[in-house]
């Protein structure tokens, strides 16, 4: 008994040492109800949103998301009402305030929507999408991170609050 205790011991203590590792460098996904959950924090930091009175959120490829956000239809995201969430494996024809990106496929057309609609571009961390929308949400030795992309909210016309810049990688 005292060689099991001993043995998980060690186990726990190696992958403890590998999980704050410096090779492990990616984060991984977030679930999807803390992803939403901070989607509403965010909309806020960026100062274009962060002004409306109402946001609409289009969702690329991915299911769950899309559920859990139109379950917050009608109530407040940041300083606003979230009117409306849509859903596609297509890109929009519709200008939406926030795309989020949940496929590595239609990453590109999602960027280039959303650079020409002023749009923010999220998308999880660790989904195999070349991390090149304007805010990456993932997690990282147990903590919510997050990947700001200041070249892309260059291009989509993004405003940060500093308060964002304090807590964001930066690439």
């Amino acid at each position: 008994m005292k060689n099991n205790v001993s043995s998980l011991l060690i186990k726990f203590c190696l992958m403890s040492s590998l999980i704050t590792s410096p090779f492990i460098l990616s984060a991984e996904e977030l679930p999807s109800r803390l992803q939403v959950a901070l989607m509403s924090k965010i909309v806020a930091m960026e100062l274009n949103l962060a002004k409306k009175q109402e946001i609409t959120i289009f969702v690329l490829n991915a299911e769950r998301i899309f559920e859990l956000l139109s379950a917050n239809v009608g109530f407040q995201i940041g300083n606003s009402i979230l009117l409306k969430v849509d859903q596609g494996s297509e890109i929009p024809k519709d200008k939406y305030d926030v795309i989020y990106i949940g496929s590595f496929s239609q990453e590109q057309l999602a960027l280039d929507y959303s650079s020409t609609n002023n749009a923010l571009s999220l998308y999880p961390m660790g989904a195999g999408l070349e991390n090149n929308g304007s805010l990456g949400l993932g997690i990282k030795s147990g903590k919510p991170t997050f990947l700001l992309n200041l070249n892309q909210s260059e291009a989509e016309n993004l405003h940060w609050n500093s308060t964002i810049l304090k807590v964001a990688k930066l690439k």
